[in-house]
């Protein structure tokens, strides 16, 4: 599973001279899941039972700095399902740590869908088939990048071909990483272009210094 994953990155960094070490790749795979799992998040859906209070603990599963709660069920024998709206609760740190806070106090069992990260390892992968490959790509970009640095770090060598050379390697792989990243969006569907910056032109109807009116754009062409 993880041990796949991580030799179809390495296949697509191409390290030929072996700079990068399995700590690298290994490095290089957890962020791109971490990137995977704020692109593509799973879900997890989990009963909690009523406590009187307006107060319930967090799902077990709940991932603090990762997991977010999409929706809650409300009351569960409801068709078709009901879902409170996003102000009748909150994530809340109380005190004594993190829950589940509501605008009343449930008298039955809440159902709460929330997301949380991607996981592979040797017993266990929860990317779909249809992903692996953009995953690797991402977590390959990541090593590209690193190489990248390496090459361009190491152009001090007396001889100036050996120099040339490092820095083609250095941009090759630079373009590398971007060419990889580019693939991990274009699979997913992830748009990153942020928001172009707007404006609108107003034109403002406005006397001249003496109060009077202009001479273009006079008052009886407003």
């Amino acid at each position: 599973m993880r041990a796949e994953l991580l030799a179809l990155v390495q296949q697509n960094v191409r390290d030929d001279s072996g700079v990068l070490s399995p700590d690298d790749y290994d490095a290089a795979l957890t962020l791109a899941l971490s990137r995977y799992s704020s692109d593509r998040p799973r879900y997890r859906v989990e009963d909690l039972p009523a406590t009187g209070s307006d107060r319930l603990n967090l799902p077990s599963g709940f991932q603090l700095g990762i997991s977010s709660v999409t929706s809650v069920e409300y009351p569960l024998d409801a068709f078709p399902p009901e879902c409170l709206d996003n102000d009748q609760y909150l994530v809340y740190q109380a005190p004594d740590g993190w829950l589940v806070r509501f605008a009343f106090a449930p008298t039955s069992e809440v159902r709460v869908t929330y997301s949380v990260a991607h996981h592979v390892s040797d017993t266990e992968d929860t990317v779909p088939i249809a992903h692996r490959e953009a995953v690797a790509c991402w977590a390959a970009a990541s090593g590209c990048d690193q190489l990248a640095s390496h090459y361009a770090n190491a152009s001090d060598s007396t001889i100036q071909a050996d120099r040339v050379d490092r820095q083609n390697q250095s941009r090759d792989y630079a373009a590398r990483a971007k060419a990889l990243r580019a693939r991990y969006l274009n699979e997913l569907g992830v748009n990153e272009k942020k928001a172009a910056a707007s404006g609108v032109i107003v034109d403002i109807d406005l006397s001249d210094s003496l109060g009077q009116d202009r001479f273009i754009h006079g008052r009886r062409t407003r």
